[in-house]
């Protein structure tokens, strides 16, 4: 269904294309105008955008990217062959959807890098620390830590404020003692800032994680 302007008092449709599933939707064939369109597809229900024409690539709208090589399922001529339903061969989409989905776990806090190390894809958080402690070290608790990731601090990306904004360092802070401010990653679970001089007045601390998934 083409999406095209309408007149005041009509209902205004959202979507440009509307497909019965995600096997269907990956099977069209777009063209360079087709970029940035939006498809409403029924099962599973949801709302995708056109990234990419070669190869294929739909993003959902609010969720999880969906590649075409992401979707290793039968066609449908293979399911007939193979005496598989509609209904079966939705099931097997929706499984590997819900594991994409469960491999990134995305969340309000979690960002994708855009890089990876090690062969595995970097992932970043941003730490509310709070206030800078008085001439001493506080530690704060890695959100969703898990024991199977492994962390490291963003340094580029750290940093203390005060309030208005006025005066804001780097973290962790190279000067001369008293002045410096430490940070680091303490029992694995925990960030660790340590300073020597009353630095209460930076109520806002923000410190960045990396980190990849899996042991």
């Amino acid at each position: 269904m083409q999406h095209k302007d309408v007149k005041k008092g009509n209902v205004h449709v959202i979507h440009n294309f509307e497909f019965a599933n995600v096997n269907e939707m990956n099977g069209y064939v777009a063209s360079v105008e087709d970029l940035n369109k939006v498809a409403l597809v029924n099962a599973p229900y949801g709302f995708y955008a056109l990234k990419s024409i070669e190869p294929i690539e739909w993003k959902i709208l609010g969720g999880v990217e969906i590649n075409v090589g992401d979707l290793d399922v039968y066609s449908k001529d293979e399911a007939n062959q193979l005496f598989m339903s509609e209904d079966e061969v939705n099931t097997i989409i929706n499984e590997k959807i819900a594991s994409k989905q469960d491999n990134y776990n995305i969340s309000a806090t979690e960002y994708k890098c855009g890089y990876s190390r090690n062969g595995k894809e970097v992932f970043g958080i941003e730490v509310d620390c709070g206030a800078l402690p008085n001439a001493t070290s506080k530690t704060i608790d890695i959100p969703n830590y898990n024991s199977n990731y492994t962390y490291w601090i963003d340094t580029s990306n750290s940093y203390a404020s005060v309030a208005s904004k006025a005066s804001i360092m780097p973290l962790p802070n190279i000067a001369s003692s008293p002045y410096h401010v430490l940070i680091d990653i303490q029992q694995s679970s925990k960030i660790r800032i340590i300073d020597y001089y009353n630095y209460t007045g930076f109520t806002i601390t923000k410190v960045v994680l990396n980190y990849t998934k899996g042991a």
